[in-house]
C-alpha cells in the first residue's frame, strides 16, 4: 500500500477561518463529534487566525475546550 501527501486537510471544519493540515501522508478523522484528527507524519498546520505549527512527528489534533462560566459546562471554543 502506497501512502499519499495530502494537501489541504482541513482539521477544523466548524471554524471560520479553517486550520488545514499540510503534508502529512494520512490524515484520520478519529472522532465527527469532537473533530479530532490522527496526523501520520510530519505535516504542517495552518491557519489565518493562529500561527502556523510544524510537526516534526506524527501528532492528535483535537478541537480545543474552554469552560462557559455563563452555561457552568465546558465547550469546543469558537474563533
Amino acid at each position: 500500500m502506497e501512502n499519499q501527501i495530502l494537501e489541504g486537510v482541513n482539521v477544523a471544519p466548524k471554524s471560520s477561518n479553517g486550520h488545514y493540515v499540510k503534508g502529512g501522508q494520512n490524515v484520520v478523522n478519529i472522532d465527527n463529534t469532537k473533530d479530532s484528527y490522527f496526523v501520520n507524519g510530519s505535516s504542517v498546520l495552518e491557519t489565518e487566525n493562529h500561527t502556523t505549527l510544524k510537526q516534526e512527528k506524527s501528532c492528535l489534533i483535537t478541537t480545543q475546550v474552554v469552560y462557559n462560566p455563563f452555561l457552568k459546562m465546558v465547550e469546543q471554543s469558537k474563533d
